[in-house]
C-alpha cells in the first residue's frame, strides 16, 4: 500500500492534485487507513494512472467521471466509453492542427525577422508603424 506522497513521487503528480482526485471520487474502491489516511494499492494507482492521463489529454472532470463509472459497469457500457474517448481525441486532434498552424506561423515569422535583420527584406511589413512609412 502506498500513501498520497508516495503515489505522487510514483506518477509525477503533486500530493494535492492526488488528493483532489480521490475528493471528487475519481479513484473507486480507495482503502483508508488509520485516522481516514488514504491508501493506494495497484488497482487504486491503475486507476490514478488513467485519470491522469485522461486530465493530461484534456479531459474534464466530468466527463472522466462518467468514463469512470462506465468502467464500473463493465463491458455492456463499453460503446460509451469508446465515444467519451473518440470524442476526446477528436478536440485533441483539433487542437492539433490549431497548434500546427501556430507553429508555421511563429516559424515563418522568425524567417522573415531573419532576412530582415540580413538586409533581405526591405521593411518590416508585419509591423503596423512600418506600413506608414512604406507609403510615404
Amino acid at each position: 500500500m502506498y500513501t498520497v506522497k508516495q503515489v505522487a513521487e510514483k506518477l509525477d503528480m503533486n500530493p494535492h492534485t492526488v488528493r483532489f482526485y480521490t475528493d471528487n471520487n475519481l479513484i473507486p474502491d480507495l482503502k483508508r487507513g488509520e485516522n481516514n489516511v488514504r491508501l493506494f494499492d495497484e488497482d487504486a494507482i491503475g486507476w490514478l494512472t488513467g485519470v491522469k492521463n485522461l486530465r493530461d489529454c484534456g479531459m474534464s472532470l466530468k466527463a472522466i467521471r462518467k468514463y469512470v463509472d462506465l468502467c464500473l459497469i463493465g463491458q455492456e457500457a463499453l460503446p460509451e466509453r469508446i465515444e467519451i474517448v473518440r470524442e476526446q481525441q477528436e478536440k485533441v486532434n483539433r487542437e492539433l492542427e490549431k497548434l500546427q498552424r501556430c507553429a508555421t506561423y511563429l516559424s515563418d515569422k522568425l524567417d522573415f525577422y531573419d532576412r530582415l535583420q540580413k538586409g533581405e527584406e526591405t521593411y518590416d511589413k508585419s509591423n503596423p508603424t512600418e506600413w506608414k512609412r512604406k507609403k510615404s
